[in-house]
């Protein structure tokens, strides 16, 4: 099996295509950071307390609110085809809400029938423009909740390269990948 650089451009869409059929999960998060401040000192009993952080304050007052993490996506392909990428354009978006975007600049190979691979992100954006409508105060408040089941929806935009003549060239669009992400798989990683 070649790596996604090698191959044709025939082969590199086919393994785009098998991309779209795999499943896609949240295998951990963890250094996350609201302000400068360990999510576990936000999180009690009830869910997150944004209260308990004079930093959030401070930062929503400055109209800035850092949030830094460390996410671990896992990719488990079912079908036969390989599945593959190259290094691409990303956003990663919730409830429709742009998040951050970026560029991933590694192959990924996720091999056929059953083939398994880890893929680790790094956040490192500013959520204030999300954080400052009510409307999202409100989803963020219910989603943390531990004491509801909620889910959120969950859309990475990827615009993949291809490589033709040993050059890189930009996908004509994006390719979404939507995934609902309920509290329920989150929260254990924030206690």
């Amino acid at each position: 099996m070649g790596t996604v650089f090698s191959c044709g451009v025939e082969t590199q869409v086919s393994q785009l295509e098998a991309l779209q059929s795999c499943i896609f999960k949240v295998k951990t998060v963890d250094s996350i950071y609201l302000a400068n401040t360990p999510i576990e000192k936000l999180y009690n009993k009830n869910g997150l307390d944004l209260s308990r952080a004079p930093s959030l304050a401070f930062s929503m007052l400055q109209q800035k609110l850092p949030i830094k993490a460390r996410i671990n996506l896992g990719v488990t392909n079912p079908g036969s085809e390989d599945a593959g990428i190259n290094a691409f354009e990303y956003i990663i978006m919730i409830a429709d809400q742009e998040l951050m975007k970026g560029f991933y600049n590694q192959a990924i190979m996720v091999p056929g029938n059953g083939g398994e691979v880890t893929i680790p992100f790094k956040i490192d954006t500013d959520i204030y423009p999300i954080m400052s409508k009510p409307e999202n105060q409100k989803l963020i408040a219910d989603f943390f909740s531990a004491s509801k089941d909620t889910s959120v929806l969950i859309t990475v935009k990827i615009k993949p390269n291809i490589i033709v003549a040993d050059k890189k060239v930009e996908y004509p669009g994006y390719i979404d990948i939507k995934k609902v992400l309920s509290n329920k798989e989150l929260l254990p990683y924030l206690k």
